[in-house]
């Protein structure tokens, strides 16, 4: 005995109902007002290509003050001068990296001599 038995299959179908005619009513269609052929569509809408040659615009001669003028004449040239100073400077600074990395260099020899001399004298000692 089973808590969960099989159900019996309905062997009857059930019909639907059958519902009376309805009467046909005449009501007005929609008739688009744009043609219904895609290519008609794509003629309207493709744009005639015309090809225009680019015309560059004609040199015009550009009219500033002459305060203005002036004025970014002076601007350039400190702007010169403190290009030329930061490149004085660099170069300085390029020069006492050199004397720096000379300097290093020497140190590095002398560690190099002091460990020799410095296993030179422990090997004397221990080999007694």
């Amino acid at each position: 005995m089973g808590l969960f038995n099989k159900k019996e299959s309905v062997k009857e179908k059930i019909k639907p109902p059958t519902f009376p005619g309805l009467p046909e009513h005449n009501f007005p269609t929609y008739e688009p007002s744009f043609p219904s052929s895609s290519d008609t569509i794509k003629k309207a809408v493709q744009t005639e290509k015309t090809e225009k040659a680019l015309v560059m615009p004609e040199e015009k001669a550009i009219f500033v003050k002459v305060d203005k003028y002036k004025e970014a004449i002076d601007t350039l040239e400190i702007i010169k001068e403190k290009l030329k100073t930061t490149q004085v400077v660099l170069n300085e600074l390029r020069e006492l990296k050199k004397k720096e990395d000379a300097e290093l260099e020497e140190w590095q020899a002398s560690i190099d001599q002091i460990k020799e001399k410095l296993t030179l004298v422990d090997n004397n000692l221990f080999e007694v």
